[in-house]
């Protein structure tokens, strides 16, 4: 028997419960089953578009720029979150349906961030709902633009 048939319970970190799920979930046996889990497919963080480029059309895209006005419109359970996101090129709208107590204390107008998303055309504006939105730090962009992987999950 070869290190990569051994039990994926043995690896540091992983246990007994841990174990059980990623078998029962991914079909993860041993080393040899993790080392070949790839990714189903991968997403380019490398490129940022300009707001006046995107199309609904784009899978995914990653934009850089500053958040404008935002506004909560309609009440709870049908409420929503709109901020204008801008870059030198023009405006798009970032969306959030769920979440909006827990997200807006977080957002800070006038700051530099990176959004990631599928692109949406609603009521003649590009949007993105639910963006990913982090603050831009040009070092961290640097070590993370890279083709990122994707990896089938489940709920557990």
């Amino acid at each position: 028997m070869s290190l990569l048939d051994t039990s994926i319970e043995f690896l540091k970190g992983v246990g007994t419960k841990r174990a059980e799920l990623l078998n029962k979930e991914l079909g993860i046996f041993s080393y040899r089953d993790l080392l070949e889990y790839y990714p189903f497919r991968y997403v380019d963080k490398t490129q940022y578009h300009k707001c006046n480029a995107i199309s609904p059309e784009d899978a995914l895209i990653q934009v850089k720029g500053k958040l404008g006005k935002i506004q909560i419109s309609g009440r709870p359970p049908k409420q929503r979150m709109v901020a204008e996101f801008i870059d030198d090129s023009g405006t798009i709208d970032l969306v959030w349906f769920k979440g909006i107590r827990f997200i807006k204390p977080t957002l800070k107008p006038d700051t530099e961030y990176v959004a990631f998303g599928r692109p949406n055309f609603f009521n003649g504006r590009i949007n993105i709902a639910h963006a990913d939105l982090a603050e831009f730090n040009a070092e961290e962009e640097m070590l993370n633009a890279k083709l990122q992987p994707i990896y089938s999950t489940t709920e557990n």
